[in-house]
């Protein structure tokens, strides 16, 4: 027998299972974490002794992170231990409680566990429910392993000495009806399990209530109905149940299989850059959007006539990007663009920054055009002022006038220039 911690302290019980007790413990040396799955050797049925020897014995062959970690066994005090990772978040069941994105990570999490099981390890796991998955809320997200394989087989030895175990509700037809298990009977299992979590613990046979268990696998083995699909889980969801829920074993999907499934992809991070305005809304080819403007405009066009027939025109040529965008009135024409760019003499007159207009037929604001930038129309017609003010000055100082007053003026009006 292995043991990884050869002096350890027994903690808090952290539940009950149907073979075994688990608590919290330490290790003294290192003062590392773990939990104890026990039973008494004395005290304990033949039947749960050997549940646990089998869970030892098969999760000491397995390595694979979506499987609980096998840390060692002991036996000390009149009890047989089996040490374990411990899960500090609780078990799927609890958990998920009808949240789709949980219940998505935490099926993904237990499909990778089936996945390896079933091609790398050869096991049928016979057991796969919600509390049976353990959770660990890490910074990187929520990470699900599957735990109790106290009623796991090999597939090698399942022909030989298999005694049926599991939970009746969570068993496949063929299980239930007393056949070998094989990895549909999991794939099964986890679609039960998938409603489990999506419905926050709801009955997966509703019908079945007040079976008992023999009752219930009779009814679930020999009859011809399946889990009823939760209504509150997504179309992809119910999709992805009827790929795991087929009464016939052959037809369900592997659990590789289901990895490519859409249920159980990865949600992207990724998001477009936000639009900055509504040209870089639309695109081209956004028939859609095209399709929503005509349909607003359509709801309208009684009230508005010539004025919402106008406007469902602008919003088509925005829509697709297309169309002269020619948003000046008649009589003004733009002096910045890319029609202005190409022009010699028209270039003389983008001296600012942004752009701007002069009416067709009116040369007064053509030299001021490069004032606009710093104050608009009021310090551009104060610029003119300036210049008159100046032309004043150098009459009077031509004329030999350097008077008080006008020395004043002349002073202003060179300050203001430079």
């Amino acid at each position: 027998m292995e043991s990884a911690a050869t002096s350890w302290v027994r903690g808090r019980r952290l539940g009950i299972g149907a073979h075994a007790v688990v608590h919290l413990a330490v290790d003294n040396s290192t003062g590392h974490v773990f939990a104890v799955k026990s039973l008494g050797l004395t005290s304990s049925p033949l039947a749960s002794l050997l549940s646990l020897e089998n869970e030892i014995q098969i999760l000491k062959t397995l390595r694979s992170p979506y499987v609980v970690s096998y840390l060692g066994d002991d036996t000390v005090g009149g009890r047989r231990d089996l040490h374990l990772e411990f899960m500090p978040s609780g078990t799927a069941a609890d958990a998920a409680m009808g949240d789709e994105l949980r219940v998505r990570a935490y099926a993904r999490c237990v499909a990778h566990a089936l996945r390896y099981l079933h091609d790398v390890a050869g096991v049928v796991h016979c057991d796969v429910k919600g509390r049976n998955v353990l959770l660990h809320e890490g910074g990187g997200g929520p990470v699900a392993k599957l735990a109790d394989f106290g009623v796991a087989v090999r597939l090698a030895a399942a022909s030989g000495g298999w005694v049926r175990g599991g939970t009746p509700l969570w068993m496949a037809p063929e299980v239930a009806r007393g056949e070998l298990p094989t990895p549909a009977a999991d794939v099964w299992s986890l679609g039960c399990t998938v409603i489990e979590m999506a419905t926050g613990g709801a009955s997966l046979w509703p019908d079945l209530a007040g079976e008992d268990a023999v009752g219930a696998m009779l009814r679930i083995g020999y009859g011809e109905g399946t889990p009823e699909l939760p209504a509150q889980l997504s179309e992809v969801g119910r999709d992805f149940l009827t790929k795991c829920l087929r009464r016939d074993a052959k037809e369900r999907w592997t659990a590789e299989q289901l990895l490519s499934h859409p249920f159980l992809a990865k949600q992207s991070t990724e998001t477009e850059p936000s639009p900055r305005g509504v040209l870089e809304w639309t695109s081209n080819d956004d028939d859609d959007t095209i399709k929503e403007f005509e349909s607003i405009a359509h709801n309208y066009e009684e009230e508005g006539g010539e004025i919402i027939a106008g406007a469902r025109e602008r919003l088509r040529e925005l829509a697709s990007g297309g169309g002269d965008l020619s948003w000046w009135p008649e009589g003004w024409e733009l002096v910045r663009g890319a029609e202005a760019e190409e022009g010699g003499e028209e270039n003389r007159q983008q001296r600012c920054s942004v752009s701007c207009c002069r009416c067709n037929g009116c040369n007064l604001f053509q030299s001021c055009c490069w004032w606009c930038w710093h104050s608009g129309l009021f310090f551009g017609v104060y610029h003119l002022l300036s210049h008159l003010l100046m032309i004043i000055n150098i009459i009077l100082h031509s004329l030999d006038l350097n008077c008080k007053f006008y020395g004043r003026i002349l002073i202003f009006s060179s300050i203001h220039y430079f």
